[in-house]
């Protein structure tokens, strides 16, 4: 007969080793998990630092002008982690520095898919575009650039890239388009005497020399010595035909850097201009005829220097332009004399007419002048604006 007693006995020492192992087993998972996690953290951590120790070490190479090793390296740094976007763009960078401009470039599409708004991808873009001289697509990525988020100071990024692509449209000769950036540039500055000056140098080359002297002047207002202002200043004035001012500023800018070799040409030039324009206000009589007949000795000689060059006999009659205006000129010649000149106005300005035509086709003919004949050939371009 059965024993009930030992029967419910199994059953409580079964029901208690099952438990039991239940709760090893269980315990035994909870540590299996801590150790796994451990693990599995511990290898996350390892493959973080070693990624940032090859990014680290590329970031050298790339600084040091060693563009091939950083490409190792940042490719290195992704093998570790490979999603990283700021390794992927700096790899964007090392090809891009290597010529590998395809490959650059597709990595650098993956990061904008991603991030359209990252300033420093559109740029890296506009850069790579303008490497190719792709006119439109470089300045659609960097008008990107321009209205892209950047961290730290937005708005001297923003005009930074703004600059760059003013230099690319110039080195593109895209005259006009650098022009209206610079506009807008100048439209925002702040109170900073050498980067106001930057920009005005820019409209110089651009032909905006009304905002460039504006700029220059505001520069000058807190910097009165800078060099690079007072030249600025002096060369717009220049190309604004007002001589005298432009004398002021040049001569100036010389005294305080005398390796301006342009300003002290174009001094030299302004000053020639005052000195020979026998049409100057409040001049006498005797000093415009005094200025008439130098004026027309220094075309004589621009005239027969030019037809020397070009290999063209001077006073033998011809169908040349040279020698027409040779013969023009010797007509002229017997009575271009300081005391004929001073008591005939209308004389003067026949005279002053031949020596305005000699320079304009000796320089359309032999070149640019230099000297006294660029300011003959300045003089001649005043009185054609101020001539109805």
């Amino acid at each position: 007969m059965a024993c009930p007693l030992c029967s419910e006995r199994r059953g409580y020492f079964w029901s208690l080793r099952r438990d039991t192992f239940l709760a090893v087993v269980f315990a035994l998972l909870i540590v299996l998990f801590v150790v796994t996690g451990f693990a599995v953290r511990s290898y996350d951590a390892r493959e973080v630092r070693l990624a940032w120790d090859w990014n680290k070490r590329g970031e050298r190479d790339l600084e040091a002008g060693r563009p091939e090793a950083a490409l190792v390296d940042f490719r290195n740094a992704l093998f570790h982690a490979r999603d990283n976007a700021r390794y992927q763009l700096r790899l964007a960078q090392a090809l891009a520095a290597t010529g590998s401009n395809p490959q650059a470039r597709t990595y650098l599409l993956s990061l904008r898919e991603r991030d359209p708004g990252n300033g420093t991808v559109n740029l890296e873009l506009a850069r790579l575009a303008a490497r190719e001289h792709a006119i439109p697509e470089a300045s659609r990525y960097y008008h990107d650039a321009v209205y892209s988020e950047w961290e730290g100071d937005p708005v001297t990024k923003r005009r930074a890239v703004r600059l760059e692509l003013v230099q690319f449209l110039l080195d593109s000769e895209q005259t006009e388009a650098a022009r209206s950036e610079l506009i807008a540039v100048a439209a925002n500055l702040p109170s900073d005497a050498d980067l106001r000056a930057r920009v005005a140098t820019l409209l110089v080359k651009v032909g905006g020399y009304d905002d460039a002297l504006r700029l220059f002047r505001q520069a000058l207002a807190s910097q009165p010595h800078s060099a690079v202002a007072l030249a600025g200043a002096g060369e717009c004035y220049f190309q604004m035909g007002r001589y005298p001012e432009a004398a002021r500023y040049l001569e100036r800018a010389v005294q305080q850097d005398s390796h301006l070799v342009n300003a002290a040409a174009m001094l030299d030039t302004a000053r020639a201009v005052q000195n020979l324009d026998p049409f100057a206000r409040r001049l006498g009589e005797p000093e415009s005829a005094r200025r008439a007949q130098l004026d027309f000795g220094q075309a004589l000689a621009r005239l027969n220097a030019c037809a020397a060059q070009r290999g063209i006999s001077l006073p033998a009659p011809g169908d040349d332009p040279l020698q027409k205006l040779y013969a023009q000129a010797a007509a002229l010649q017997p009575r271009a004399r300081e005391s004929v000149l001073g008591r005939d106005r209308d004389l003067l300005s026949n005279v002053m007419d031949q020596v305005f035509e000699i320079e304009q086709t000796t320089s359309q003919v032999c070149g640019a002048p230099q000297g006294i004949d660029l300011a003959l050939l300045l003089i001649a371009r005043q009185q054609e604006a101020t001539r109805p």
